[in-house]
């Protein structure tokens, strides 16, 4: 696998120099399960666990792997041993939300997003109020946000409208109406989709 179609960057590697040396290989998380990672490597997809030293060092859970995150594993030895991470690199965007129950404990659901889809259909359904919430959300993540209205194909005169009131709440945001259905508007997705950059998606 090419790290460098997943998001590899000079930045990140200068971040993991200091790793190198130490017998560590960098690797980015694609799925956390019961603190259990599937994570990408140069030399494929691999289960990994965080080391002790990490989950002791770890101030909360907002600093434990999330999907997304640049690590620094070390590769299992044996058929069944799996890689440990033992380090977290520098993040350049986090989606984070309150633990269930506590008010004051964050968990990092996603990381080192580049571009977030904010999805809202153009039928019954549409909401400039809750686009406007996605947006606070993308704002406060680090990631930049694009606004995805769908079904554009039933909205007839409707769209300009939609994406006018839009416009006026986020001025410097794109906003791009489509249709899944016929592909109406979705060459417009392209330049957000090119090798090595992370979209997320949100919305309806």
């Amino acid at each position: 696998m090419d790290l460098h179609e997943a998001g590899w960057t000079d930045q990140l590697e200068a971040a993991f120099a200091t790793h190198r040396g130490a017998g560590l290989e960098p690797a980015r998380v694609a799925l956390e399960l019961n603190h259990i990672y599937r994570v990408w490597t140069d030399a494929g997809e691999v289960l990994a666990e965080a080391a002790g030293k990490l989950r002791h060092e770890a101030a909360g859970r907002h600093e434990m792997p999330a999907v997304g995150d640049w690590v620094a594993v070390r590769p299992g030895s044996g058929v069944d041993a799996r890689a440990r991470i033992e380090a977290v690199l520098p993040r350049s965007s986090q989606f984070v939300r309150k633990v269930a129950g506590s008010e004051t404990k964050r968990q990092v659901v996603a990381a080192n997003i580049d571009t977030v889809f904010l999805v809202s259909a153009l039928d019954h359904d549409f909401n400039p109020r809750r686009v406007e919430r996605y947006l606070l959300l993308a704002a406060q993540s680090g990631a930049r946000p694009v606004v995805i209205l769908n079904k554009a194909d039933i909205a007839g005169d409707h769209v300009a409208d939609a994406v006018a009131l839009i416009g006026e709440s986020a001025p410097d945001v794109p906003v791009l109406a489509l249709s899944a259905k016929t592909g109406a508007g979705l060459d417009a997705l392209q330049p957000y989709l090119d090798a090595g950059q992370t979209v997320a998606l949100l919305g309806s």
